[in-house]
């Protein structure tokens, strides 16, 4: 074995050479050391006066080494007891010192591996309790002294090996404490570690955010034990802000999702760091802030637009970080894009956050190789992570649908072009009006587009969201709804909230579904099924993007509903003059049929635009299998084919 270094005796020593002293008492009086162990352990008890040790220790606890400053910090912040800090001293020197590791292992070998066991404590610490008369009830009460005390209960020392005898279950101190303990910085293990120093970068840069982070500062910093829940859909967003708060606080932050490890508290106590928790609750829930007995500072949450945060004895203020206005929004483009004219168009356009927009502008950048368009801006919208967070609850339709792709009559289009206008305007459309228009204002449209099958209703959403150039996506009902109470309003609540972030269209086909009538009450399903329908007719008014629904029938749907709708546009059946138009924007130049033929065609097959759709399509397979150019006959078979479909005969003409 090599040979050791001795202890070498210091103005005030340090608690762990006491503990180690207190484990040379142990050693059989008189004997000569027969290892190296034996020696280093002697030298340290006679470096602390020999069998009076225990007076060292009031020394150092007078007037602690440097090296012990925190671990008296830790004494006094949890009132631990002499022996409880020896303790802590002992088992953190294990995980930085190879060689008390060493000594510990050979003092209880060969049952015991290099952490101290409560036995061993027991015993070497049990004189502190000053009852030399009955040592071994003094070990006793040393041993559950330790094991239920203050250091125990509040993590700063963990108990391994559960399931065997108390006196020989070992005791360990959590890495990053050991770090802090001995003055090193560490995050904690499996805490969430981001790199945020940019998305703190992003929330300083507008000049709201910035203001809202230095008056949360100087509020947490004259409040003890204070809480701020951040709100936003946007978790990068909302972590950002958090960093500009903590580093205006002069600290820095701990990572953690909503669970707490033991020890962390008096880890987080020790190093100054603050916490910040990733919080989520469904609508109608509380989520609860994990209790920090050890630690009296301030506490962040962040998360998202729906549910409640609440802490045990201690207010939770609740703050949404407001998105930025069209001027700040500007701003962010054109320092992300570098273009004037690119950056003004996509702010009008798009209602994106601080941190969406620097991901929506890098894609943009990205698709253009390096000269982005509105195009690309457009394209990018739904790459971003707030279109792809859609995906599980909805379905993107990435289809451009053009103006000469939809044909209705001169009264459904008027209609569309209002319901455009007050799409695009929706930002601005209060400002400058009376106080009783900008109460309760909101940002969103409502859309409800009624009609049979196949009469355009799915395609208008589809082209309203092209002309005003945002990203659609199809709501998928069957994902929506569940039979366990609660689900589906976290279902809609989830998928409001993410649409609203990433600023998309909204199609809810068969909306009557989910937005039906509330019916009487005539057992506890009616109750909890009108609950359900309250709540997404709330829901759905709050929300400041826009949806579109479409129905067969506006009957379907709650009374209350309708008034929270800002448009209702009837799609009815087209006439021959429709129809012919139907049959031209299908066709295009890729039939034979003259005007004649298509006339016919127009006055005779009495079908909506989604048949002749079909029709069309069956034609044109058909005349393609025959290698032929599309032609009347080709058409007239299709046409007979949806009548089929339909149940209906087809006209004698076809």
């Amino acid at each position: 074995m090599n040979q050791m270094a001795m202890p070498t005796a210091t103005a005030s020593q340090r608690c762990r050479d006491i503990a180690l002293a207190a484990l040379g008492s142990l050693l059989p009086a008189g004997s000569a050391p027969s290892t190296d162990e034996a020696r280093f352990l002697q030298q340290a008890l006679a470096q602390a006066g020999g069998l009076l040790w225990p007076q060292q220790l009031t020394q150092a606890l007078a007037l602690p080494a440097a090296a012990d400053e925190a671990l008296a910090r830790a004494a006094t912040l949890l009132g631990l007891s002499a022996v409880e800090i020896l303790a802590v001293a002992l088992t953190a020197a294990v995980e930085d010192d190879a060689l008390t590791g060493r000594i510990l292992a050979w003092m209880q070998a060969p049952t015991a591996g290099a952490r101290p066991t409560l036995a061993l404590l027991a015993r070497a610490l049990a004189p502190l309790l000053q009852q030399p008369d009955d040592l071994q009830q003094a070990e006793a009460d040393t041993l559950y002294a330790l094991a239920f005390g203050p250091a125990v209960r509040s993590g700063l020392l963990l108990l391994d090996d559960e399931g065997r005898p108390l006196c020989e279950r070992s005791l360990r101190v959590a890495a990053p404490i050991a770090a802090a303990l001995a003055g090193v910085p560490a995050d904690w293990p499996g805490s969430r570690v981001r790199a945020v120093q940019a998305e703190a970068a992003l929330v300083d840069s507008v000049p709201a955010l910035r203001a809202a982070a230095d008056r949360w500062a100087a509020s947490l910093a004259a409040t003890p034990q204070a809480t701020l829940a951040m709100r936003s859909a946007s978790a990068a967003e909302a972590r950002g802000m958090a960093m500009a708060v903590i580093e205006r606080l002069g600290g820095q932050p701990a990572w953690f999702d909503d669970q707490l490890p033991a020890g962390a508290d008096v880890w987080l106590m020790l190093t100054g760091r603050v916490p910040v928790f990733a919080l989520q609750a469904a609508p109608g829930e509380l989520a609860a802030v994990p209790p920090l007995p050890g630690y009296a500072g301030p506490v962040l949450v962040t998360t998202g637009l729906d549910g409640g945060i609440f802490r045990d004895e201690a207010a939770v203020a609740d703050w949404r970080i407001p998105a930025p206005d069209p001027a700040t929004r500007g701003a962010l483009w054109l320092a992300a894009l570098g273009d004037t004219e690119l950056a003004a168009s996509a702010a009008a356009r798009y209602r994106a956050g601080v941190a969406q927009i620097s991901e929506h502008a890098k894609l943009a950048q990205l698709l253009a190789a390096g000269q982005p368009s509105l195009q690309t801006i457009a394209e990018a919208a739904s790459m971003t992570s707030a279109g792809r967070a859609l995906d599980a609850l909805a379905q993107a339709l990435p289809e451009v649908v053009a103006d000469g792709a939809l044909v209705v009559n001169e009264a459904v289009g008027a209609e569309l072009e209002r319901a455009l206008q007050r799409c695009a305007q929706r930002e601005r459309l209060h400002a400058g009006l009376g106080e009783a228009a900008r109460t309760r204002a909101c940002d969103g449209v409502r859309l409800l587009f009624t009609g049979l099958s196949g009469t355009g209703k799915s395609l208008a959403g589809q082209w309203l969201a092209a002309r005003l150039g945002l990203p659609i996506y199809r709501v998928d009902l069957a994902a929506m709804l569940s039979k366990w109470i609660g689900d589906t309003e976290k279902n809609l609540a989830e998928l409001l909230g993410r649409a609203e972030h990433a600023d998309v269209v909204l199609l809810f086909d068969e909306a009557d579904t989910l937005f039906g009538k509330r019916t009487e009450i005539a057992t506890a399903n009616d109750r909890f099924a009108n609950a359900q329908t309250n709540y997404l007719l709330q829901r759905i008014e709050s929300h400041a993007g826009i949806v579109v629904l479409t129905s067969n029938s506006r009957n379907r749907f709650d009374p209350a509903f309708v008034r929270r709708l800002d448009f209702i546009i009837d799609f009815s059946a087209p006439d021959a003059q429709a129809r012919r138009a139907l049959w031209q924007a299908h066709l295009g130049d890729a039939s034979s049929c003259d005007q004649q033929q298509l006339n016919r065609l127009a006055a005779l097959a009495d079908l909506a635009g989604g048949n002749i759709r079909n029709a069309v399509l069956a034609a044109a397979a058909s005349a393609q299998a025959a290698g032929r150019r599309l032609g009347f006959d080709d058409i007239a078979a299709g046409v007979r084919g949806e009548y089929r479909k339909l149940g209906r005969t087809a006209p004698p003409g076809l």
